[in-house]
């Protein structure tokens, strides 16, 4: 379909229409883009660049390249200070970039400002610092290491410029009897329609004080919160790597057929439900996925009880020695306790099923 006004049902081309286009200011070629990475040419990279990555054996760039999808150049994609829309829209991808180009300390060789913070905090997620004394640790590294070092001066600085990298959660409302959740239709209620419990918790001062007035000005505190995170940006992130996204087609291009078992997609179950449904198997690429839930005390030997329980989604296209590693687990919902949800776990699987029956 020809977007030109004047001939908007043309399937055909003129010349004079195909010159107006290109030299159209709002809908032709942009000035100074002469290198198409966003229309499949791989960017072109400095030398020197090259060179910087070598030494600090961190392939920063490539994080950020899957977590973005998309490549950083050095160059000037428009001229005149223009911007085209996906560099615009994608502010982040260049914050994290300037992050990465930038050294730890004068004449580092080995480590950039982004790479160590991801280093360093994913130590304290392995050992489970807390977040002061992380704040600490930054503290007695900016006074051992050169004062030229650039570090965020505390845990919180830290987090706000790595959670870019992750994928958040949204949280959501639950009745402390496991009735309903306070999503979708339930979202503006007060109280659970099915046993009338409120949706906040009370305290002392809430019963003895003067009623409603003294609780609405303080800020309510939800009784029960189930973390929900959702399915679709983390489909999305496996398939930004090309790595992994080539490790997802493994059961269909890869796999061993030999009649033996080593892989869910060998058994009877998946090749009945390939027959079952021809036009999803049709694709390699569609994506199988496991669901598995299990309580556990966060306590850990504390004679406290309690039980939260996590549901964990597993990607089966992905080879065996890659599926059922934890970085390839992917948490969905994180019910919280006290007690085991018993058979109302249905009721906070309710976002998960939503989003995959839209998908």
């Amino acid at each position: 379909m020809c977007p030109c006004t004047k001939c908007p049902n043309c399937h055909s081309y003129s010349r004079v229409c195909v010159y107006e286009h290109l030299t159209d200011p709002h809908r032709g070629f942009l000035r100074g883009y002469r290198h198409w990475i966003y229309h499949g040419e791989k960017p072109r990279t400095s030398s020197s660049a090259t060179k910087q990555n070598v030494e600090m054996e961190h392939d920063m760039d490539g994080l950020v390249h899957d977590v973005f999808g998309i490549h950083s150049t050095e160059e000037p994609i428009c001229g005149e200070g223009e911007r085209i829309p996906e560099v615009r829209e994608n502010s982040k991808f260049y914050e994290f970039v300037k992050e990465n180009e930038q050294m730890l300390y004068p004449n580092c060789k080995k480590y950039s400002k982004l790479s160590f913070m991801v280093h360093l905090y994913h130590l304290k997620c392995l050992h489970g610092w807390s977040d002061k004394s992380f704040s600490m640790l930054l503290d007695l590294l900016r006074d051992a290491l050169p004062e030229e070092i650039f570090l965020p001066k505390s845990y919180y600085e830290t987090k706000k410029i790595v959670s870019g990298l992750s994928l958040g959660y949204e949280k959501i409302h639950a009745c402390p009897n496991d009735c309903i959740l306070y999503w979708d239709k339930y979202a503006k209620y007060e109280v659970c329609p099915k046993c009338s419990t409120s949706r906040w918790k009370t305290t002392n001062e809430d019963v003895q004080g003067n009623g409603m007035e003294t609780s609405e000005r303080r800020k309510k505190i939800p009784a029960k919160i189930l973390r929900w995170f959702p399915l679709k940006p983390r489909l999305q992130r496996l398939y930004m790597s090309s790595k992994v996204a080539e490790s997802m087609r493994w059961h269909h291009e890869s796999r061993l057929n030999d009649g033996s078992l080593r892989h869910p997609a060998d058994s009877l179950a998946w090749k009945n439900f390939d027959a079952r449904y021809p036009t999803f198997s049709l694709d390699p690429r569609n994506v199988r996925l496991g669901v598995a839930s299990d309580g556990f005390n966060p306590f850990k030997t504390m004679s406290i009880t309690h039980s939260t329980w996590p549901v964990i989604l597993i990607p089966y296209n992905l080879p065996p020695w890659m599926c059922m590693k934890q970085p390839y687990f992917m948490l969905s919902l994180l019910i919280p306790g006290p007690k085991g949800t018993g058979n109302n776990i249905d009721i906070y699987l309710q976002p998960l099923v939503q989003q995959l029956q839209e998908l």
